[in-house]
């Protein structure tokens, strides 16, 4: 078992699971579209983010997209988890977690001192954020018109 640094063309492949990424992320709130979702992730690449990987036998099982942003409120740079994904067959097997450690320490050692992430209000991940040790800030509220 590895975790490292996707390669450029590990992320080509990883970029090619954005519809089904977004899908699941999403709890169908967002109707995945392959453009919109490689343009989401994209968009953080421009900024410095990358992907690590879990890798066994250079099979690729799951992956974090990492990066910083400034967190306007605090007025700080912060740790920033744009996307946590594991392949179906792989889940239940502590992979999330593996992959949330690394990413912390590498977080750690840009100097950052807290990590975000945005979670849809039902995804059943949100357990596992809690349990990683993330708490709630804030709430988007919606109401049809």
């Amino acid at each position: 078992m590895t975790v490292r640094k996707a390669t450029q063309r590990e992320t080509q492949k990883i970029l090619q699971h954005s519809e089904k990424v977004m899908e699941e992320a999403t709890m169908g709130y967002v109707k995945p579209q392959k453009d919109k979702a490689y343009q989401m992730v994209l968009s953080y690449f421009d900024e410095g983010g990358f992907y690590l990987v879990y890798a066994k036998n250079n099979n690729i099982q799951g992956w974090i997209g990492i990066g910083r942003a400034m967190d306007s409120f605090a007025d700080e740079m912060v740790g920033l988890i744009f996307e946590i994904f594991v392949l179906p067959k792989y889940r239940k097997q502590g992979i999330a977690e593996k992959l949330f450690f690394e990413a912390f320490e590498y977080l750690k050692e840009e100097g950052c001192k807290i990590v975000q992430l945005n979670v849809f209000a039902e995804n059943p991940a949100k357990h596992l954020y809690q349990k990683l040790g993330f708490r709630e800030i804030s709430t988007i509220m919606e109401r049809q018109l």
